[in-house]
């Protein structure tokens, strides 16, 4: 499917408006390592992608709006809502280490700094 994309909004050129949003996140550095906590309610892992090309690390999650056959809603806020988080790393990291999880919708990534570019002290002789 082809898509249009503006700053807050991609519309799939099919007639079908999708919402796209910037989810809430935060990044720690701890130990060696760039923590991301990434808030993703309602993705499940196979909604979700996470790429790093060279210095951007991209996040994006898809929550389906489908329900039961069974619920009758009389009112609907939630829906199918699309999640995209784009972050530049200007550290280089060790890419074949990165672990991510998703647990009860909140997805952690850890991104190891690779030991070449870890500060060291240099004891003077």
């Amino acid at each position: 499917m082809n898509t249009t994309c503006s700053a807050n909004n991609c519309a799939p050129s099919v007639g079908v408006t999708e919402s796209l949003r910037k989810p809430r996140y935060t990044v720690a550095n701890v130990a060696e390592a760039f923590e991301i906590e990434v808030e993703l309610p309602g993705v499940t892992k196979s909604g979700l992608s996470i790429d790093l090309e060279e210095d951007i690390l991209s996040i994006r999650g898809e929550r389906s709006g489908a329900m039961p056959e069974v619920w009758k809603p009389l009112h609907r806020e939630l829906s199918g809502l699309n999640y995209q988080l784009r972050l530049r790393v200007t550290t280089p990291v060790d890419a074949e280490k990165i672990v991510a999880k998703l647990e009860e919708g909140i997805l952690k990534v850890t991104l190891p700094v690779k030991a070449t570019a870890q500060p060291r002290r240099i004891e003077v002789a």
